[in-house]
């Protein structure tokens, strides 16, 4: 008899991402060969691929919004409609029938002020581009310069900042070039882009197709507008393309140093015929650092500003591109890099923690308007993934200014909010609350209190504001150089990914309910913690998937606030949950 276990069936989902991830795999390979393609258009015309692009753009959010032609992911909920997405996708390919349709314009706010156009395509040509996507980037990931950091699988900008760090601490470069490039991808030059691509893909009905997207054109207010240069700031390829593009820019300023050999480096530093110069890009952002003076610098600055009008098409902003000595710190990526004389640091910048305290005075007065926990709830997420971000990097400091600041801006604000008739000193010492008591488990190891709201009426759990402070800082490691798309590379980059340690009581699928308020989350966490996750009616062990918290008391007949009281709710396994709701059986106190 063979001992051998049974082997869950693969689904065809799992299917499409394996077979996906062989071909990426076979087109890494070739490409990292110095290999042309030539006949990528037969991937095109592969119905798996159109499949797997499709669950990559049902599964984004961004899905849920139209395009030109209105159509969203709720009308592609069954599988009749992919379907036939998938057949007259593959028909037109097929035919050489396929066109763009232009893009729905819609603006969105920046941080100073100004409106960002974004392009928002319609959902079949998402596909398309993601199918694009898909054979691209694998193509072109084994090309990019290697320091070159945005929209790059698993590279990040903390990774960018770390490499600037090295190159000042560790290898002495003294001058930076804080690049500036004027609207880049509004006005990358499609022909240059297409040239660009020719040189590694040969196979013109590829470049058609990406062509016919450039030149699809905005809708505006039920006009359509040409687009003559720039990539659709919203598509799903334009990061890709604009990587592509700015690669080139890349290449231009390693070749004057980084890529030359160490003996040939050897004779130029003798002969002081060339300047130690590096590139360090995340997407159009950029900085150069030299080993000279700023006079050289300027130079420099000078020599990049000609290259990119002359061969890209583009504008280096002459007044916001800065020369400046890396002891009065470089603003990169919304932190600041900067040498002293016992370290070189890397901080959030000056304008990062301006950013902070508006969003903070921003948030308390929308969620503490009308109730406390509710609010306490949207700045904890904000706190935490503000302080996720920016724990990588050296923010002990900034994260107490932080804190202080949250604290105070909290306790005057619900004052103001409540008009509370009572003390200071009476409101102080009922918000003013202990971690021991928080409703998060991690946090109740930390001393000290702050600003809180009490879960019961017995006081013996409260939503507690948290504080950055309990964020460990964990500096990133350079990143490895390695290719995802091939295996032995991705496993090793794959297990970097797994050593980061996930945000304070993360939970793996957070349960919102509208209704409920955007506390009910931690709260059922802690009612299946009390209860032990065995159900208070027959006493079964209740996993988190499975079980539901029933209100004693309903919502619909009481406020929010005292329904979601601790005291007021109890663990159910589904079947006693059922009768519970259908009043066939009491529960006890």
């Amino acid at each position: 008899m063979s001992n051998t276990t049974p082997t869950a069936p693969v689904t065809h989902q799992q299917y499409l991402r394996q077979w996906t991830k062989r071909v990426q795999e076979t087109l890494a390979y070739r490409s990292v060969q110095g290999r042309t393609f030539s006949r990528l258009f037969n991937l095109m015309r592969t119905k798996r691929l159109a499949e797997a692009a499709l669950d990559n753009v049902l599964e984004n959010t961004g899905a849920k919004t139209a395009g030109v032609d209105g159509v969203t992911k709720g009308d592609l909920a069954d599988a009749q409609s992919r379907t036939q997405l998938i057949e007259e996708i593959n028909r037109e390919l097929c035919g050489r029938t396929y066109t763009s349709r232009p893009v729905r314009r819609v603006y969105i706010p920046k941080g100073n002020g100004e409106q960002r156009p974004l392009g928002i395509p319609t959902i079949k040509d998402r596909v398309v581009q993601e199918m694009l996507r898909l054979i691209l980037e694998p193509i072109y990931e084994g090309r990019f310069y290697a320091h070159s950091y945005g929209f790059r699988p698993f590279r990040s900008t903390h990774h960018a900042a770390m490499r600037l760090k090295d190159l000042i601490g560790r290898r002495g470069y003294n001058i930076a070039i804080e690049g500036d490039i004027r609207k880049c991808f509004d006005r990358i030059h499609h022909l240059t882009l297409l040239r660009i691509l020719r040189k590694t893909i040969h196979d013109e009905r590829i470049i058609r197709i990406i062509k016919d997207m450039l030149k699809a054109g905005v809708m505006e207010d039920g006009v359509w507008q040409v687009t003559d240069e720039g990539t659709p700031q919203g598509g799903i390829i334009s990061p890709l393309l604009a990587n592509i593009y700015l690669n080139e820019l890349d290449q231009y300023v390693a070749a004057k140093w980084d890529q030359i050999r160490k003996s040939e480096k050897e004779r130029h530093l003798k002969h002081k015929s060339a300047i130690p110069c590096y590139i360090v890009r995340y997407a159009d952002d950029f900085v150069i650092l030299i080993k000279g003076t700023k006079e050289q610098g300027e130079q420099i600055k000078a020599e990049i500003a000609q290259f990119l009008e002359q061969e890209l098409h583009l504008e280096l902003s002459a007044t916001k591109t800065l020369v400046t000595e890396v002891e009065t710190g470089i603003d990169f990526l919304g932190f600041t890099i900067r040498k002293y004389p016992w370290a070189t640091l890397i901080t959030p910048s000056r304008k990062a923690m301006q950013k902070f305290r508006d969003k903070v005075k921003a948030k308390v007065w929308e969620g503490f308007a009308t109730d406390d926990i509710a609010g306490i709830t949207r700045l904890n997420r904000f706190l935490i993934g503000w302080g996720m971000y920016y724990r990588r990097v050296s923010s002990s400091r900034h994260f107490t200014q932080g804190d202080h600041y949250v604290w105070w801006r909290v306790y005057r604000t619900t004052r103001r909010l409540h008009g509370v008739r009572v003390s200071t000193r009476r409101f102080f010492k009922a918000h003013y609350i202990p971690y021991r008591y928080d409703i998060r488990v991690k946090n109740r190891r930390h001393g000290g209190k702050n600003y809180g709201a009490w879960a019961d009426a017995a006081h013996t759990r409260a939503h507690i504001v948290i504080r950055l402070a309990f964020l460990p800082i964990r500096y990133p490691r350079f990143y490895p150089q390695l290719n995802p798309y091939i295996p032995a590379e991705r496993q090793e980059l794959e297990k970097l990914v797994g050593t980061l340690e996930p945000p304070p009581d993360q939970l793996t699928e957070p349960i919102y309910k509208p209704g409920y308020g955007p506390e009910w989350s931690t709260i059922r966490q802690e009612v299946l913690r009390a209860a032990g996750h065995r159900c208070a009616m027959c006493h079964q062990h209740i996993s988190s998937e499975n079980a539901e918290v029933h209100h004693r008391t309903k919502l619909r007949d009481s406020n929010r606030r005292q329904a979601n009281l601790l005291e007021n709710l109890v663990a159910l396994c589904p079947m006693c949950h059922s009768k519970a709701e259908r009043g066939l059986q009491g529960i006890s106190a």
